[in-house]
Formats: C-alpha cells, sequence, structure tokens
C-alpha cells in the first residue's frame, strides 16, 4: 500500500509500453515450482524486460547518445542504474508473490487459486505502477537534460525559471513557485525543483532575467518536502529516481545482495571497459593498432564449442567497424576478447545462406554490452579455418540459428 498510496495521485492512462504477458506466466511457474530463491535471486528475464521500459524513457527524454557525445558516458549511467532500480523492483515484487503462497493453515495453495490471489500484485506492478514510473522517468530524464544544457550556457543565461505545470490539476505545493526566477547554482533548487513530485508536470527554462528578489520568493507550503524517490537531481547522480523509493528504502532482507548478483549477471565485469574517451574516431584507430600488436594471430577457446578460434586483422577490422548502440564499449571489448570468448555461451551455427564464397558456416556467441546482448560472429571458412569475424547487436541474427 505504501507504492499505492504514494502513486494515487499520479496515474495516467495511456502508454507506448507494454510487457510480454508470458514474462509474467513465466514467473509465476517459477515462483510456484521453486525454480529459483526469490528472496537470493531475481528473475532476469522480467528485470530485463522492465529495464528496457526506463531505457526507452532515457531515450525519449534525455535523448539517445553516441559515443562522439560528451553525455555518452552520463548517458550510459543512466541505463546502469536503471537497472538497479528495475532489480529492487522485481525483487519486491516476486516476495510479495511468493509470501502468498501457503494458505491459513501453512499448506501449499492450488497454482490456480494462488495465481489468482496474486494477480492484482502483478497488474499493479507491471500495470498502473510502471505506467506511473516510465511516465515520470520521462519527465525527470528530460529534466536531466535541460539541467546539463543549463549548465554549458551558464556563463550566457545565468538563471533558471520554474514554468508552471502542463497538468489539468497542478500541485498547490509547486503552483507557488510558478515564474520563480534564481541562479542555476543556488541552494533554492536543492530543496525545491519540478520534478520531485509524483506526476509533476512543471517545466523549468533557462533566462538572463534576474532572480526573483528575496522578499518575493514564496513561503514553502508546511511539510513541503520531495516524494519519496524523487529528492534528487538525476542530473547530478544519474539517478532517475533516488534511493529513498520504497523499493529501495524498504526492500526485503536479501534485496540488496540479489540486486548485486542480478547486476552482475547482466553487466559482467570485463563489460565494465571505465573511461570512455571522447573522440572515439582517433580511439578507434588506436584500438586497431593495439589489436594488431596483442590480439592477431591469437588463438581464442570457448569451451562449450571445444575448437580454436583464430583471430585475423581481416576480423579485427570488421570488428570495430561493425556499427552498434553501444559502439564504443563493443570496441574497447575487442582488446579483452580471450576472457570474453571463454565467458560468452555459444548460441549455435547459421548456415551460409547469403552464398558467401568460401564460406561453410558463421556460429554465434552471446555476450552482454552495457546489460544488452550482443552476439560475436565467428566464420568458419569451406577449408577448415575457423575465425574471429564480427559482432551485431541485433536480434534477428539469431532467427536462422541452428544448435
Amino acid at each position: 500500500m505504501v507504492v499505492e498510496n504514494l502513486y494515487r495521485n499520479a496515474a495516467e492512462v495511456g502508454t507506448d509500453f507494454m510487457i510480454d504477458e508470458q514474462l509474467i506466466v513465466n514467473l509465476f511457474e517459477r515462483i510456484y515450482n521453486r525454480e529459483f530463491d526469490p528472496k537470493n535471486e531475481i528473475d532476469l528475464a522480467v528485470l530485463d524486460a522492465v529495464r528496457r521500459v526506463f531505457d526507452n524513457a532515457v531515450d525519449q527524454g534525455f535523448g539517445k547518445k553516441d559515443a562522439e557525445d560528451t553525455n555518452y558516458a552520463f548517458y550510459e549511467e543512466l541505463r546502469y542504474n536503471n537497472a538497479v532500480f528495475s532489480a529492487f523492483k522485481v525483487h519486491r515484487m516476486q516476495n510479495d508473490m511468493a509470501a502468498q503462497l501457503l494458505d491459513a493453515d501453512g499448506k501449499l495453495k492450488p497454482f490456480e487459486k494462488w495465481r489468482e490471489d496474486v494477480a492484482s500484485i502483478a497488474d499493479h506492478q507491471m500495470g498502473s505502477w510502471l505506467r506511473t514510473e516510465y511516465n515520470m522517468s520521462i519527465r525527470r530524464a528530460l529534466l536531466a537534460a535541460d539541467w546539463k544544457r543549463f549548465e554549458k550556457r551558464a556563463d550566457v543565461l545565468p538563471n533558471i525559471r520554474w514554468e508552471p505545470s502542463t497538468s489539468v490539476h497542478p500541485g498547490e505545493d509547486h503552483q507557488i513557485f510558478w515564474n520563480v526566477v534564481q541562479p542555476i547554482y543556488s541552494a533554492f533548487w536543492t530543496q525545491h525543483r519540478p520534478g520531485d513530485r509524483w506526476g509533476c508536470k512543471c517545466g523549468l527554462s533557462q533566462t538572463d532575467e534576474p532572480p526573483t528578489s528575496d522578499d518575493e520568493m514564496p513561503i514553502p507550503m508546511l511539510g513541503d518536502t520531495p516524494s519519496p524517490g524523487l529528492d534528487n537531481n538525476p542530473a547530478y547522480d544519474a539517478k532517475l529516481f533516488s534511493d529513498t523509493h520504497p523499493y529501495i528504502a524498504e526492500a526485503y532482507k536479501g534485496a540488496a545482495k540479489a540486486v548485486k548478483q542480478a547486476l552482475k549477471d547482466i553487466y559482467p565485469d570485463y563489460a565494465q571497459v571505465g573511461t570512455v574517451p571522447t573522440n572515439y574516431k582517433v580511439r578507434a584507430k588506436e584500438l586497431r593498432k593495439i589489436a594488431q600488436q596483442t590480439l592477431a594471430g591469437k588463438v581464442l577457446k570457448n569451451e562449450d564449442f571445444g575448437r580454436e578460434i583464430h583471430v585475423s586483422m581481416r576480423g579485427i577490422k570488421e570488428y570495430l567497424n561493425q556499427p552498434h548502440k553501444h559502439y564504443a564499449y563493443k570496441n574497447e571489448l575487442l582488446l579483452k576478447m580471450p576472457e570474453i570468448m571463454r565467458q560468452a555461451e555459444y548460441m549455435g551455427s547459421v548456415p551460409n545462406f547469403k552464398d558467401v564464397s568460401g564460406l561453410k558456416q558463421s556460429h554465434l556467441f552471446e555476450i552482454r554490452i552495457q546489460g544488452d546482448e550482443s552476439w560475436i560472429v565467428v566464420r568458419e571458412m569451406k577449408g577448415g579455418q575457423i575465425e574471429l569475424y564480427s559482432i551485431s547487436d541485433s536480434p534477428r541474427i539469431l532467427e536462422r540459428i541452428k544448435k
């Protein structure tokens, strides 16, 4: 009921996302059949689906960023923190469900009875609550983008104006701040800002108009404090929702450990490449030279595949040239390819359907880059040579796969 009360005045209809119902059905079955421990593990399929909802919100509000954008690393940090929040959300949901497995006598309920009892939990968490969080994520991501832009132009336009809400029923606590102008680095913005209430539709604009004088500044209403989960500035910490949100602040025992493990599964240690260079065209050339010296001529191994994979300069060039939504991180991982191939999951082979000269078939190996699946492509030639060839982030590559 804590979250229900928190979101009560923020509910909205309509959305452009949908959680696959089969994922929830699978979760029901996995919990009921005790296929995993809800206390210490998190269902990764549901987690992936939820975090992608928030990643979509970031793309809409903050905007997609490529490796050449100065906000690229920040954009990736927003996405990582989406995964953290999503993990706590899913942990809460699956444990709320598991708590109702037994009846009043301590006996396991029939599956259909239990599923009926927990249907409202799924409806809230994957329906109205997720919609509220999604809509708020877009606004918070937009505010973060605005704030980043304001800071870049602060020397010309040093002040920020609180713009009126577009809501049909705006909150009185924010209405008193409409049209207030304060310097961008004023302490005022650390205590009050648009987006610190669930459902808030206020905005900000940058101006060179003088700040609102002290005697004209409104007096905050009694109890005027940010809503739980919204007491941070996402432009500073890259978190759309803060750690005071009930999913995190009131998490079940074992949540922190389960979240840590889930994030390790989604963001493998080998995929953490550290600071990404700003000028990635220059960096790509550097990587090619380094790989020529340290990787070309090497043999890669994968236990499930069981055959030697050779690295050539042709494969290095193709890998580096391949477009990818995490282009910078994908390229950096090239230098860790021996370790990556050892840990990658062999998915199977793909026939030579494009009739490439000399090609017998290709082999696909699944890895994760910045949380998202990618597939390393290895080519097996008719002469028997097996070589690293490229990488793809398109799931369509799996359509012709053969185990």
